[in-house]
């Protein structure tokens, strides 16, 4: 079962890993070293920083920059100058809400937040996350499929 925590965690691969349909064609990507910070609001601690590496597009202002599954959907996408902002909106097990924006720092490095209010086990769960990337390489990445027609 997906919790709110968990589909979190992996819908923010941490500012950009999405996975792609066996049938995409993969292209040359960016590799990111991308630190995320995540505080569950009305809770007395936080959460350690998580570290990871992320294939991610060439195009620093696409909305492919917002990891999602089938289950989530970008609204809101827009961009004015070097920083993007955007609607994340998720249904299934775990419902979620994310307003988030990231901005371009040159060098391929980036930084952003995102506060996510949605349901866990019929209860309200917010958090706030704040991520920086810096593109350390190239990568082999997949496009998210388009969705299917009907």
């Amino acid at each position: 079962m997906i919790t709110f925590r968990t589909l979190a965690f992996s819908t923010l691969a941490l500012g950009l890993s999405v996975g792609g349909a066996a049938l995409a064609q993969t292209q040359e990507g960016n590799l990111y070293r991308v630190t995320t910070q995540v505080e569950m609001v009305g809770l007395p601690f936080k959460m350690p920083d998580q570290t990871m590496e992320v294939c991610g597009p060439k195009d620093h202002s696409s909305e492919r920059m917002v990891p999602h599954d089938d289950t989530c959907s970008i609204t809101d996408f827009e961009v004015e100058g070097k920083t993007s902002r955007y609607t994340l909106v998720c249904t299934g097990d775990a419902e979620l809400t994310a307003k988030g924006e990231f901005e371009q720092l040159g060098g391929g490095a980036y930084r952003g937040k995102m506060n996510m209010v949605g349901t866990s086990g019929g209860q309200s769960v917010e958090m706030n996350m704040r991520f920086e990337g810096e593109r350390i390489g190239a990568c082999e990445y997949t496009p998210p499929a388009a969705p299917a027609a009907g």
